[in-house]
């Protein structure tokens, strides 16, 4: 089982951000001020993450937050943006655009007398040793009325049903844990919280990699569906994804995704939770 302490070494590598596109970042982020935003995210599964939920004014804290996308999209949106992420690479990109990351975990206690409106975990829990100690230790950073948002693979989708051994989201050995809406429920309520909603939500493209992933042999999975590209952006996909691909997705792919979300067959659990 790996640690909290090996982590560091092992993202860094694993999730390389050495080289990344900053203006491919700005640009990705910008995005959300666009017009049609809240219908284009919809529209192609990529608004299961929980800072879209910020409201002007707010306190938000990423735990996990990646290449700092979002963060950025975050302080577009009128609330003000605190990161934490494991990939130590990640500190040249939060300096580049001047935001508040702390290398490390929320264990070491960052922003002390800080505390939150708003806790997004996206794509975390499921890494995390100890899922319930950390849920703990958040729970101790929010504000009365705040809440946290967590979203993390299902594996009562269909989609995991359908592809068994070969479904992506086992994504071993990085995935060390697997939910279910009841299992994560039990998680949260040993935690202290109440879950305010639950939702699926599936991104297209991880329907597009998962396409990708049965045409290969099992061995081969992950190797060829992460690589060690240096080019990642917000959404961090981990291949490069054709324009081409991406449109038949958006266009046929992403009705079937929004009718199995409604049926709470997705991919992905978009989890609102209040401490009790």
């Amino acid at each position: 089982m790996l640690r909290e302490e090996d982590l560091p070494t092992l993202y860094s590598r694993y999730y390389p951000r050495r080289n990344v596109d900053l203006k491919a970042i700005k640009r990705e982020a910008d995005a959300v001020l666009a017009a049609g935003a809240e219908h284009k995210r919809h529209r192609e599964g990529s608004d299961n993450q929980g800072q879209y939920l910020v409201k002007p004014g707010q306190k938000v804290l990423d735990i996990g937050c990646g290449s700092c996308v979002s963060l950025i999209e975050v302080r577009n949106l009128g609330g003000k943006a605190w990161g934490i992420e494991t990939d130590p690479n990640v500190g040249a990109i939060a300096d580049h655009f001047g935001l508040d990351v702390h290398i490390g975990s929320i264990h070491d206690e960052p922003f002390p007398g800080e505390d939150f409106d708003l806790i997004v975990l996206n794509q975390v829990i499921e890494h995390v040793p100890d899922p319930i100690a950390l849920l703990k230790l958040v729970r101790r950073r929010l504000r009365p009325d705040g809440k946290v948002v967590l979203a993390f693979p299902n594996t009562a989708s269909l989609n995991k049903r359908v592809t068994g051994r070969r479904w992506i989201n086992w994504h071993i050995p990085y995935h060390l844990h697997h939910y279910n809406k009841r299992s994560f429920t039990l998680i949260a309520e040993q935690a202290g919280y109440g879950v305010a909603s639950m939702q699926t939500i599936t991104p297209n493209v991880w329907t597009i990699l998962q396409m990708q992933a049965l045409l290969r042999p099992a061995s081969e999975q992950q190797a060829a569906a992460w690589g060690d590209s240096t080019t990642a952006t917000a959404a961090e996909a981990p291949v490069t994804v054709k324009k081409h691909l991406v449109s038949i997705a958006h266009a046929i792919i992403g009705p079937f995704n929004r009718i199995m979300d409604q049926m709470g067959l997705g991919d992905s659990l978009l989890v609102k939770l209040r401490p009790k």
